[in-house]
Order: C-alpha cells, then structure tokens, then sequence
C-alpha cells in the first residue's frame, strides 16, 4: 500500500509539474501574435513594389506575386538581391557583379548594369534607388570590389560616380540606402557606419565606429535606424543625435556567431513613420526546441518609432529574420526567412 501511495504522489507530482509547464509554455505562446499568413519559399530577397505586389527572388528567378493572397501574376528570368523604384517603373535584380532592369508590368528586361566582372560565388549585392528613382547606388560585399558605392544612370544605364571611403577599416559594404532627401548617402562598411553626399561624392561625418548590416529611414527622414550585432539605435537626423536604443544582450557574441547575427537583426519602419519593427530578442544559438517542430524562431518586436516602446511581440520565422518589410499602405508587416514568409496585419 505504502508502495502505491508513493507512485500515485509521484504521478500526481509529474502531473502537478507538467500542468505547470503546459501553463507557462501557454503563457510565452500565447504573448508570440502568431502571423495570419505563412508562405514556405526559399528566398534570397524581397521587395514590396509600390502598388502593394510583391517580388521574391532566389537565385534563378523572381516571382512577383499578388499580396497577401500571395498569388503568382509574373515570373521572371533573373534572381538575387532586389530593389524596387519608387514610382515601380523599374525592379533592380542584381547578382554576381551585374544588375539587370525588369519593367515589372511587362515582365521585359529593359537594362544592364555591368559593375564588376562576375564571379563564380554569389555574395551579397545592396541595391538602393534614389528617391527620384534616377539613379540606382549599387554595391558588393566582395573584398574584391573594396569599399566601392557605384552609382548608375538607370536612363542613361552608364555610371555617373562612385563612392569610397578612404580609411582603412572601410573594406567592405555591408548596408548602403539612399536618405528620403536624396542628398545623402548612409553606406556601412566592415568597420564603421558614414554619411556621403551624394554631390560632391564626399564624407559628410563618420556616424558610429562599428558596423550595420540594416538601414531603415522614416519617410519623412526625420529618423534613422541602425541594427547591428546586439544593438539598434535610432537616431534624430537633424542633429544625429541617438534618441533611443534597444539593447538585445548583456555580453557582446563570440566572434564566430557575429557574421551570422548580423544577417538575423534587420530593422524597417512602417510608411506612416509611426511603427519601427526590430527583432525582439538575439537570434537563438540552439537547433532545437522542445516545445517547436524544426528550428527555433527569433521573435520581433513591433516598436513606437517615437521612443522605442514595445507594443507587440510576433512570432519571427526559423533561426533568422533576414528582412523585415512593410508594405506600402503600412498594413502588414512581412519577415522574410530562409525557408518561409510571414505576414501579420499591423495597421489599416
């Protein structure tokens, strides 16, 4: 009898704990926003074209697609990293060295930007249109192409300038983006974050002394945010001045977890200027979870742009967020993983 009193008071204690377990797992569940689409595609980039389609790029094709019902409406014969102009006359599908335009109404490639010989490996290409949309600045993380900021003619299709930054730390470009203004250029580099005018193709001032791999302008260009390896900070612009920060780990990663969480900290603010979306916390070291099939998500923050409060914790896609986008009428908001999308509606 004493027996069976000591294996039910076990059982009921294995209960008591599951039950409890089950109830703070619910508990952290439940504050993830679970996203009301999820599309699985592999990805290298996507862009919102102005009109509220989507384009997705691996790194054959690109895809643009009718959104949210994420219904295909055109393929096309070229892939890789993306960038749309502002008026969505033009797609920039750039990869190994060379950018190719696409008319995305039409489908029909339109021109040929040859800025490097190719190579063999693709490395990151960063693309970011002026918001004229007449020139196109373009660059290669490739230790080949140095600190080198192209900028090309999209009319014309002949390049009209380059950017470099002469110092040493500069040796690759890892972000670069065009501010609302037009007049300046943010290009981050492997040691260091500096503003360029555009004009006189001259540095303006150095902003931080250690790199971003995300850019992220309000529209009005009133604010600028940064993400980095553990960190993103918003900046006023008129004074460059940090007005906030989000800090996302005590102790700084080890040297080898750096180069990939910097490709998992993306940042983006919503079109209105009221909503800065970052991730919510350090992208996971672990490959397996005990309450989740398959890899561990990083979750995302939906932020005040105004002083960085947290409104809303989402639930982000497998190991890393890659980009986070939000379209054009400001009513969802997209990450775009390794293997998946997801879309929750945040406005509208």
């Amino acid at each position: 009898m004493r027996r069976l009193l000591i294996l039910a008071g076990g059982a009921g204690l294995a209960l008591l704990m599951l039950c409890g377990l089950a109830g703070v797992m619910m508990f952290w569940l439940g504050r993830e926003e679970q996203p009301a689409y999820v599309w699985k595609v592999v990805s290298r980039a996507a862009v919102f074209l102005p009109d509220g389609r989507l384009a997705v790029a691996d790194d054959n094709q690109t895809v643009i697609v009718r959104f949210p019902e994420y219904q295909t409406i055109r393929e096309l014969p070229a892939g890789g990293y993306l960038a749309a102009s502002p008026d969505g006359s033009l797609l920039a599908i750039g990869i190994r060295g060379k950018v190719k335009l696409f008319d995305p109404d039409r489908g029909d490639m339109v021109g040929l930007l040859d800025c490097w010989p190719p190579g063999e490996n693709i490395y990151p290409m960063h693309l970011s249109f002026s918001p004229d949309g007449r020139i196109l600045a373009v660059a290669e993380a490739h230790h080949s192409r140095g600190p080198e900021v192209q900028l090309w003619d999209v009319v014309g299709q002949w390049q009209i300038g380059t950017i470099r930054i002469d110092e040493p730390e500069a040796k690759t470009v890892s972000a670069l983006a065009f501010a609302p203004d037009g007049q300046l250029v943010v290009a981050t580099y492997s040691e260091g974050v500096w503003l360029v005018d555009v004009e006189q193709r001259s540095v303006l001032r150095k902003l931080q002394s250690w790199p971003s791999q995300h850019i992220a302008f309000s529209p009005d260009g009133s604010r600028l945010s940064l993400s980095e390896i553990a960190l993103v900070r918003t900046f006023d612009t008129r004074a460059w001045q940090v007005v906030h920060e989000q800090s996302f780990d005590q102790e700084r990663p080890s040297a080898d977890a750096m180069i990939r969480r910097l490709f998992s900290m993306p940042v983006a603010i919503s079109p209105d200027g009221r909503w800065l979306a970052t991730p919510n916390r350090m992208p996971p070291n672990d490959t397996f979870s005990l309450f989740e099939s398959g890899p561990p998500r990083q979750t995302i923050a939906l932020r005040r742009l105004a002083d960085g409060g947290r409104v809303r914790v989402l639930s982000g896609a497998p190991i890393g967020l890659n980009q986070l986008l939000f379209s054009p009428d400001g009513a969802w908001l997209i990450n775009v993983g390794l293997s998946e999308i997801r879309a929750w509606r945040v406005g509208g």
